[in-house]
């Protein structure tokens, strides 16, 4: 004789409700929100520096040459693209990024120059696309 189908996740569900505790759960939320993933090891390393990139690269040192520098006198190994990406990632992120020039004429500039740019921006056509090829009527 067949038994009855009995739903498996529904009883599940409702064990596993009584098993974790209310106590257990604030823990665990508390560690998963002060949940920080470790660093990699190389900007470990790195990050043990951090000052003297920072200094070199205000003095317009080069990647190059600081990996060199790391090389010769901390025995850091380390190529040049780590140090960039480093540069890029964790001290940049530090600083505010510069705002981009707007591209339309300004009150400042002459008349003239913002009637020129208004002059090119309505007088240009779209171009067609595919290849341009040569007239044969002008040689």
């Amino acid at each position: 004789m067949r038994q009855p189908k009995i739903n498996r996740h529904k009883i599940m569900s409702t064990t596993i409700a009584t098993i974790v505790s209310a106590e257990a759960k604030a823990r665990l939320t508390q560690v998963v929100n002060n949940y920080a993933p470790p660093e990699s090891e190389k900007y470990q390393a790195l990050n043990e520096v951090k000052e003297s990139i920072i200094e070199l690269r205000k003095r317009k040192a080069s990647y190059q040459t600081i990996r060199a520098i790391l090389h010769e006198n901390a025995g850091l190994e380390v190529s040049h693209q780590t140090i960039a990406r480093y540069c890029r990632e964790v001290l940049d992120s530090a600083r505010p990024k510069k705002p981009r020039r707007p591209n339309t004429p300004t009150e400042a500039q002459p008349a003239a120059i913002q009637t020129e740019l208004a002059a090119r921006s309505t007088a240009s056509t779209p171009r067609s696309r595919g290849p341009r090829n040569a007239d044969s009527k002008n040689p």
